[in-house]
């Protein structure tokens, strides 16, 4: 388990801001004045820098920085739409019908 995670901010100037521990191994932090195109990691223990999991762009690949994007969700900046129903897919299967064991020998 972590002892210690750091917010390490690549661009624009590199920074470490320490993010705090919480109850049940996790590490929590509200950063502020963060720019869409921060390219950032999280560092562990100082030593281990990883890509964020849970990041929304990677423009450097999956071991590379990850960035910030414009907002939180996608529809507050007014330019996303959604998709329209008919370019949903929805499928349903019951999960016994793609497996051998699962179907009726009868």
């Amino acid at each position: 388990m972590a002892k210690t995670v750091e917010l390490l901010i690549v661009t624009p100037g590199e920074r470490r801001l320490p993010l705090t521990r919480v109850d049940g191994g996790y590490f929590h932090g509200v950063i502020e004045a963060v720019e869409p195109g921060t390219l950032y990691f999280y560092l562990i223990d100082n030593h281990r820098s990883h890509p964020d999991p849970a990041s929304r762009f990677q423009p450097q690949g999956v071991h590379g920085p990850s960035q910030v994007v414009g907002s939180r969700f996608p529809w507050e900046d007014g330019s996303w739409t959604g998709l329209r129903l008919r370019d949903y897919v929805i499928y349903e299967i019951h999960t016994g019908c793609s497996h051998r064991k699962g179907l009726s020998t009868r």
